[in-house]
């Protein structure tokens, strides 16, 4: 959703009003962080948001439309695709923004609906289409603009250069709980990812 079509005006009505959109997203992301995904409810979110149903329901159809809209936007903010003119550094940058979008509060909330995925198929292609949707592109703008400046042979996989280093943080997450830091994703860029694109 673009920030000229939350502005624009609707058939029959008044241009739409950004900061109610910001109120029932932020309300959904503390009801998803506070209660799961099976907690959150259109009466929930309008009560925190403080908005009428009826305002919600002109915006999205389903609690699921309304949860994805809301995981998207937060997506965007905190994982954006880094351009540094270095490989390595925008993996490192890459995998950074993803561990701290999906560690401790809001942020665990992208974790725990992945652990939902198998669980809610509805969710699971949801996902798929929005939030993964999202996160190739970036991986793929990074792995064009790396064989545009030589740094990568133009037949490497794409999806297995990128997903490397996030599958080793989301078992960390959600599995094992051990120390993800700095030296850490450096070394998961180093050590096996690098080696992996020479």
């Amino acid at each position: 959703m673009t920030q000229s079509s939350l502005a624009s005006p609707r058939p029959g009505g008044r241009p739409r009003d950004e900061s109610r959109d910001h109120a029932i997203r932020s309300a959904t992301l503390d009801l998803l962080a506070e209660l799961g995904y099976d907690g959150v409810t259109m009466d929930r979110v309008a009560a925190r948001a403080r908005a009428g149903k009826a305002t919600i329901y002109r915006r999205w159809p389903s609690k699921l439309a309304m949860v994805m809209d809301a995981i998207n936007a937060f997506a965007e903010e905190r994982m954006p695709t880094p351009d540094t003119g270095s490989l390595r550094l925008d993996i490192v940058e890459f995998l950074t923004s993803f561990h701290e979008a999906i560690r401790g509060g809001r942020g665990r909330i992208i974790a725990e609906l992945i652990s939902e995925m198998p669980r809610n198929p509805d969710l699971r292609n949801a996902l798929r289409g929005g939030l993964w949707t999202q996160r190739e592109a970036s991986s793929h703008a990074i792995v064009e603009h790396a064989i545009a400046r030589g740094e990568l042979r133009p037949d490497i996989d794409h999806a297995i250069l990128m997903e490397i280093g996030t599958a080793i943080i989301l078992q960390r997450v959600l599995l094992t709980g051990e120390t993800v830091d700095r030296p850490f994703l450096e070394s998961i860029v180093d050590d096996i990812v690098i080696r992996y694109a020479a």
